[in-house]
């Protein structure tokens, strides 16, 4: 297990692959030539933002855990999220977030630092206050594991539609304010950047391609600058990987496989 080492994963809520490379995205751009990438991560049926979450921090399939809408309820078997895996471990974790529903991903004491600012407008100033919290105490705080998450791209996909001007505009903003947090961040930071799901039309939840794939972007002093990802993603891969990263063993009860560039050819 390390101690010293630090990631930050950051979420664009129901951001396209395809909107990712058609906004104004400098940032994730940056991101994307450094590290390894992948725009055909694949995430869980239901295709919704609480049950995919769910699949994220908790490793397995919404037939496991049992959030099939966003509404939450207690598991009736347990599944260690990955706060609680990390925070066992003795690392320090940290939350920044817009949506509440999110709020219990982590059981209670699996937190170092929780931050949560609701959106009540949709015009992108929740994420921006999430990203001012996040910098702020990220800047000013020993951390080894953070999640930052921004809503802002879902409202504008519900709002005006998947891959419209005002969508990829949220995008474009969302990139603005991962960069505010990464200006914060110490330099030997490690950075995943994904999300949850995509949509289409003004909506998502189906298996359509369109609402199921998603980018991954990996980057880091231990990341290779080797392109795309060859081995294919699960969004039940992330919490394994963050884990591998920082040398904490994962729960038997997770199902996916760390992510690890390098030990592979890029494409």
């Amino acid at each position: 297990m390390s101690q010293s080492k630090q990631l930050v994963l950051f979420l664009v809520d129901g951001m396209r692959p395809d909107g990712l490379t058609q906004a104004d995205t400098p940032v994730m751009d940056r991101l994307l030539a450094a590290g390894a990438h992948t725009l055909t991560a694949q995430t869980v049926m239901p295709s919704m933002t609480l049950p995919c979450h769910t699949s994220l921090f908790l490793g397995v399939r919404p037939s496991r855990h049992g959030i099939t809408t966003n509404i939450w309820t207690p598991q009736v078997r347990p599944v260690p999220g990955l706060f609680d895996v990390l925070q066992d471990a003795g690392l320090t974790t940290a939350f920044f977030y817009n949506w509440e529903e999110l709020r219990d991903l982590g059981r209670p004491g699996a937190l170092n630092a929780s931050f949560m600012v609701k959106d009540t407008t949709g015009d992108g100033g929740a994420d921006t206050a999430v990203a001012q919290l996040a910098a702020r105490w990220l800047a000013n705080n020993p951390f080894n594991f953070a999640f930052v998450y921004l809503g802002g791209t879902d409202i504008a996909g519900h709002a005006w539609g998947w891959m419209s001007q005002p969508y990829l505009q949220a995008i474009a903003h969302a990139d603005r304010c991962i960069g505010m947090v990464l200006n914060a961040l110490p330099p030997n930071c490690t950075v995943l950047v994904t999300s949850d799901h995509g949509g289409h039309e003004q909506m998502h939840g189906t298996d359509c391609p369109e609402d199921m794939t998603t980018p991954l972007l990996l980057a880091g002093p231990e990341i290779p600058a080797g392109g795309a990802l060859s081995q294919p993603v699960q969004i039940t891969d992330i919490a394994p990987t963050i884990a591998h990263f920082f040398d904490v063993p994962a729960p038997k009860a997770w199902i996916g496989r760390p992510i690890v560039p390098g030990s592979e050819q890029h494409a």
